[in-house]
């Protein structure tokens, strides 16, 4: 059994597989994180990490539940029971791609049970010392906006880590992602604006209403609804966060002119 250990923002995590892959795609997506001795390390969230389960990728569709014990969530590459304080859980996968979404997924979960913050599908690019998030429905340019940002550090090319405070907002480099490294650079940064893209064939940004930003940023969080105390706590996160940063619609055009508009 591979026990490795990784500390996540503000939080220790410990991975456990007797899966040679599993190990070794855990060690290379959490490289910067990871730390040298798990045996020191107190947990906040204890993974389990099992291959061999289900079938190929289907949909993204999960059947979330509890039976007051224990929350579940099951994909057809998937299988994820969690106690109910999320401090321990077992993910069972089909595949690296099943891996992914799962860890996403039950990562998510446990930042928003204790009120942590969020983890929100979006890009998010560092400028000048201030984080910068771009989110929008699938094809509306977050990886798009993440490569025209070069050379800005991207803090997340797909699920932003943001840690929401009564101090503020901050966003932490997030090691859940698809097509970039990690920056050498962890955070946290403050995050300044938060933009809902729109493609145009001109640049403009809009403030958007608080009531539109709460339910734009709730309606990307990578959560899914078992509880109705749960789904309560993920509106109270993104609540607290329009109340703290603003929030506009980026109409932009497919090139880095866009962050003139920001900036």
């Amino acid at each position: 059994m591979s026990v490795i250990g990784v500390h996540i923002a503000d939080h220790q995590v410990i991975f456990d597989t007797e899966s040679a892959w599993i190990e070794a795609y855990v060690l290379d997506k959490f490289a910067e994180l990871t730390v040298a001795d798990a045996s020191v390390m107190k947990a906040d969230l204890y993974v389990t990490l099992n291959e061999g389960y289900g079938e190929p990728f289907v949909d993204y569709d999960v059947d979330a539940g509890s039976d007051g014990q224990q929350a579940t969530y099951k994909r057809s590459d998937y299988l994820i029971e969690s106690d109910l304080d999320y401090g321990r859980a077992t993910i069972s996968v089909y595949d690296e791609f099943a891996l992914k979404h799962a860890l996403v997924n039950v990562f998510s979960a446990f930042i928003t049970h204790r009120e942590w913050g969020l983890l929100v599908h979006s890009s998010c690019m560092l400028q000048s010392g201030r984080s910068y998030l771009f989110a929008g429905h699938s094809g509306a340019g977050k990886s798009t906006v993440a490569q025209l940002s070069f050379p800005r550090p991207i803090l997340s090319d797909e699920a932003t880590l943001i840690k929401i405070a009564d101090t503020g907002v901050q966003v932490y480099t997030s090691p859940f992602r698809s097509d970039t490294r990690m920056p050498e650079l962890k955070g946290p940064y403050p995050l300044a604006a938060i933009q809902f893209l729109r493609q145009a064939l001109v640049n403009q940004r809009v403030p958007v209403h608080k009531i539109d930003g709460v339910v734009g940023v709730m309606n990307r969080v990578f959560y899914w609804a078992h509880d109705p105390e749960e789904t309560r706590k993920v509106l109270r996160l993104c609540k607290r966060l329009i109340e703290h940063v603003p929030a506009y619609e980026l109409h932009f055009q497919k090139n880095e002119t866009f962050w003139e508009e920001i900036s």
